[in-house]
């Protein structure tokens, strides 16, 4: 079984989920998941040489008897703390690290929403409307090797963990919490709370997002906050981190720090539906021949990546790199690098750039871009 202590708890009126617990990963299905599946995901529990592509694999995703909810877990050989994550539907894993807690869900990403974690000391599994509460394993514990059943909740604490005090309380929208001493002195705060950049945020939880070959769909991560200029446009962060932030350029205007996901179209509008408190920046593009999607592409940056995503436009984004072009699948994301060029149609040409005060930071790039 996995290193740590893992439990589980029955909820009344929860939606249940089929689980096999393995060396190194833990599996939860829609209950009831097909026999097939989870007798593969069972064979597989005690092989040593599984690789993660592969147990994703195990669980269908695609157009044929598809699992609509699922998350799965993954250590890699050797590792304890950095964990894998892997989402698809209702499922949410909640993950807890010294500096706090998040909750990883699948944001509508299609076939599954996928990131890697460090410095985790519990997490939980479990139906998206669920509370955000501590993980505190103090469910059943499970303890035989290689486990299968059926639950609402599956929680896993490391080993020095599983005896610990409970983890530092859930992360709102821009809030880390101080540190705090064990016995506090006269005057001392008993809980400080410290107002930060999201993109500090990302940094601390060392989020990071599958390469996409493998991932197949990258999509948001880390929530950010925003601010809007009465024209649309993002305004530039002030922070010192988000000076060090990827920076885009439309055409020939002026370069813009990422630091809030942005998202932009000839009539760009924000989701119907907020997930994790993320609130886009709007930028509007002009599309004379309209061509361009009302909203048509999104940039984000996941950990210290800058991802690119497709928003399901009707003309398509074609990207172009040192090593050549190719036009991106509806709804695809993809990492993209200083240097490339985003053609969304209309001569809308979106440059990604260094960081500001990288070398070659404050080149004039005078490249055409058609």
């Amino acid at each position: 079984m996995v290193s740590g202590a893992v439990s589980s708890s029955a909820v009344a009126g929860a939606p249940a989920w089929d689980v096999i617990v393995g060396d190194r990963f833990i599996a939860a299905l829609a209950a009831p998941a097909p026999e097939q599946v989870l007798h593969s995901l069972a064979e597989a529990a005690s092989d040593d040489a599984l690789e993660l592509e592969r147990l994703v694999g195990l669980v269908p995703s695609g157009r044929v008897d598809p699992v609509e909810s699922f998350g799965l877990v993954w250590w890699a050989p050797g590792a304890t703390s950095s964990v894998t994550a892997v989402v698809r539907g209702d499922v949410v894993v909640d993950l807890a690290s010294p500096g706090g807690s998040r909750r990883f869900d699948a944001r509508g990403i299609r076939p599954w929403h996928l990131a890697d974690f460090d410095d985790v000391v519990a997490l939980r599994i479990t139906h998206a409307a669920a509370p955000l509460e501590h993980v505190r394993a103090s469910g059943e514990r499970v303890l035989h090797q290689r486990a299968s059943l059926r639950t609402s909740v599956i929680e896993w604490t490391t080993a020095e963990g599983a005896d610990a005090a409970p983890p530092a309380p859930w992360i709102d929208a821009d809030t880390l919490l101080a540190s705090r001493r064990l016995e506090p002195g006269p005057g001392d705060a008993v809980a400080d709370t410290i107002i930060t950049p999201r993109v500090a945020v990302a940094a601390r939880h060392g989020d990071r997002v599958e390469d996409p070959a493998i991932a197949g769909a990258i999509a948001p991560a880390v929530a950010e906050s925003s601010t809007e200029t009465a024209s649309g446009s993002p305004t530039a962060p002030t922070t010192d981190t988000a000076v060090r932030a990827p920076r885009f350029r439309i055409g020939h205007g002026d370069p813009v720090v990422i630091a809030n996901p942005v998202l932009i179209g000839r009539k760009p509008m924000p989701p119907r539906i907020a997930g994790s408190g993320d609130q886009p920046e709007l930028l509007t593009v002009e599309s004379p021949e309209g061509v361009i999607s009302g909203t048509h592409l999104e940039l984000r940056l996941v950990g210290s990546r800058l991802v690119a995503t497709d928003l399901h436009s009707t003309n398509g984004t074609v990207l172009r790199t040192a090593s050549g072009t190719r036009r991106l699948r509806a709804g695809e994301s993809i990492v993209v690098l200083p240097g490339a060029l985003l053609d969304l149609g209309d001569d809308t040409i979106v440059e990604i750039l260094s960081a500001q005060g990288a070398p070659g930071a404050t080149r004039t790039d005078s490249r055409p871009h058609r």
